[in-house]
């Protein structure tokens, strides 16, 4: 008989959790699980999962409680906090029992550490959890939070997927724990592709070096270490063009509300628009895009200079695609890239040694296809089906464990 697996997603938009959740549930065997998703927002990821046939429930319309290096509730979000808790506590009373009365699943995984509230309503009903940490937990001002998550997914979690050595830190002793990379579809993500049609499209000259950025406009992600470092770069290779692709475009309007203005995304939003003054004919902004494999193949070089570190999805897929790459010299990217083998880390406060390495790569080809052939030849590590496996028998393992101890008891 099937097993019935409920994943839960947080996000909103279509960036690594999504895709890497996508990849996941399209690994596993459907003769013995029937996968189903629970969304807590409406996203475009929900488009996505219907077009491959997956079962999508939701939205939930209640909030997680974030607490990582990406995005964390700081002072001045008392309202977050506020929302956040609400939402958390109807969640654990309300929302979780009802949903998980009506879905019955025989194990839930869910795709972040942020889902505390989920995790704490499976324990009740005695459902198994497998609890994937997709970003590190931030540190906080006291570490009252962090110690908090750690304690809840420690002891509400049946086994817990972090995906990189860094993000395993408060767990890495646990038995429970099994550290997975994010993977990679080889069929979607190949040296083969051809992306010049694209690049056409997007009115990019057939001989101009390109830059991938896709982080779209994110301060943790580090948009504007590119834009600096690429300013600096046209100085020297004035035909070259910087895409960015992802979220958060540009205003398309001037009009500022009094709570836009009190978001630091909105100053940052400004800041970067300041910082593509004088460069627009040289940056392309696609927003969301679905053409991942063809910006990639169309690109000299894929960077990833975020401010925060955390695992890069571009990193890995530019790596099956045989090019090169630059990240920040940040755990968990030093577990993704190897230093002067399959492309260069590089402090992200160091923006002359951003725009050398961009220079060295796009002026020298013979360097950047010796970079992206290493990369290439480590690749397979990410591939979907090793990881495929790998899920595969933890599944069983948890699912096992848990009929074992049922008839035990």
């Amino acid at each position: 008989m099937k097993k019935k697996i409920l994943y839960i997603h947080h996000g909103k938009g279509l960036g690594g959790a999504p895709l890497s959740l996508l990849y996941l549930i399209e690994s596993l065997d459907k003769t013995e699980y029937e996968p189903v998703v629970l969304f807590l927002h409406e996203s475009d990821a929900i488009d996505l999962y219907k077009e491959k046939n997956i079962t999508t429930l939701g939205p939930v319309n209640r909030y997680d409680f974030p607490h990582t290096k990406i995005w964390w509730h700081r002072w001045f979000h008392v309202h977050n906090f506020i929302r956040t808790f609400f939402d958390t506590i109807m969640t654990i009373v309300f929302d979780g029992p009802s949903w998980l009365k009506k879905i019955k699943p025989d194990m839930i995984h869910l795709n972040t550490s942020s889902l505390i509230a989920w995790g704490i309503a499976a324990h009740r009903y005695k459902i198994p959890v497998v609890w994937h940490v997709r970003e590190p937990l931030a540190a906080g001002y006291l570490g009252i939070r962090k110690t908090i998550i750690s304690w809840i997914i420690t002891k509400y979690a049946t086994q817990i997927i972090p995906i990189s050595k860094h993000d395993a830190k408060p767990w890495i002793t646990k038995k429970k724990t099994t550290i997975l990379h994010n993977p990679v579809d080889p069929l979607l993500f190949y040296p083969a592709i051809n992306g010049s049609q694209l690049k056409k499209q997007l009115q990019i000259p057939s001989q101009s070096p390109v830059i991938l950025f896709l982080g779209g406009i994110s301060k943790e992600k580090g948009t504007d270490i590119i834009i600096k470092a690429f300013k600096q770069l046209i100085k020297k290779q004035p035909h070259a063009h910087l895409i960015i692709a992802g979220s958060s475009l540009l205003r398309t309007h001037k009009k500022t509300s009094f709570k836009q203005y009190l978001s630091p995304s909105y100053h940052y939003l400004q800041y970067i628009e300041k910082l593509c003054n004088n460069l627009r004919s040289r940056i392309v902004f696609t927003g969301p895009s679905r053409q991942v494999p063809e910006l990639i193949a169309l690109s000299n070089v894929v960077v990833f200079p975020a401010s925060v570190g955390h695992f890069a999805r571009p990193i890995i897929e530019a790596a099956c695609m045989a090019k090169p790459v630059i990240a920040s010299a940040l755990p968990p990217l030093d577990e993704l890239v190897i230093n002067n083998e399959t492309g260069y880390l590089i402090s992200p406060d160091d923006i002359d040694a951003w725009t050398d390495c961009l220079e060295k790569i796009i002026i020298n080809p013979s360097l950047a296809k010796n970079l992206g052939t290493k990369g290439y030849s480590i690749s397979k590590k990410f591939h979907i089906n090793t990881y495929a496996k790998k899920i595969s028998d933890l599944y069983e393992k948890t699912l096992k464990g848990t009929h074992e101890q049922s008839r035990t008891t």
